[in-house]
């Protein structure tokens, strides 16, 4: 058979694949078939209930810390020095209608009581101590609403924790809604600088 004999039989071949395709398809009048590709993007999203983070407290002199949940309450305060493990010097410091208030702590197990740290506090949480390392004995001295002053008692090299003979030193903590900032520079706390906090 020519080739050119050949050619309209698969021509019509063709046209019969076509047609019976498109029936398949449950068109009657398509005479070819579209075949669309869909692409579907599904977002995953986490279910409601997953477990949130909560951003952490502001820095501050040192660290970072959380308070117990509820309304800052004066034994909600204590607790986070008891956490630590420190107690309450004298709840007398404790004024709990300013935004900044402050708790100072004595190390538990220290029999000088030679082992001070403040505890500083803004609304509802803690925001950290005065100082990373302890001091011999601090005086609240003064309180506002966004600052505490702290006496720090000073001590010469040979002076037991009980008999500093240097004086003190007052430092201002301020708070202003995110950060607690000395305005003075706080005592050293090395035992043999000339006047330490120790």
């Amino acid at each position: 058979m020519a080739l050119s004999a050949k050619l309209p039989l698969a021509l019509t071949a063709a046209a019969a694949l076509a047609l019976g395709l498109a029936a398949c398809g449950g068109d009657d009048d398509a005479s070819t078939t579209v075949v669309e590709r869909t692409t579907v993007t599904r977002t995953v999203t986490a279910p409601a209930t997953a477990p949130q983070t909560t951003p952490a407290p502001p820095a501050t002199a040192t660290g970072t810390a959380t308070t117990p949940a509820g309304p800052l309450t004066l034994r909600a305060a204590e607790q986070v020095l008891d956490g630590r493990g420190y107690a309450t010097l004298s709840e007398r410091d404790w004024r709990p209608d300013q935004t900044l208030k402050v708790l100072v702590g004595v190390r538990r197990g220290t029999s000088d009581g030679g082992q001070q740290q403040a505890f500083f506090f803004a609304g509802d949480r803690w925001i950290g101590t005065d100082a990373s390392a302890p001091s011999g004995r601090i005086t609240v001295l003064g309180q506002q609403d966004d600052a505490i002053t702290l006496a720090y008692a000073l001590y010469r090299p040979g002076d037991s924790i009980e008999s500093p003979s240097g004086g003190e030193r007052q430092v201002t903590f301020v708070w202003d809604g995110s950060r607690l900032t000395p305005r003075q520079p706080i005592p050293p706390a090395a035992p043999d600088a000339p006047l330490s906090r120790r």
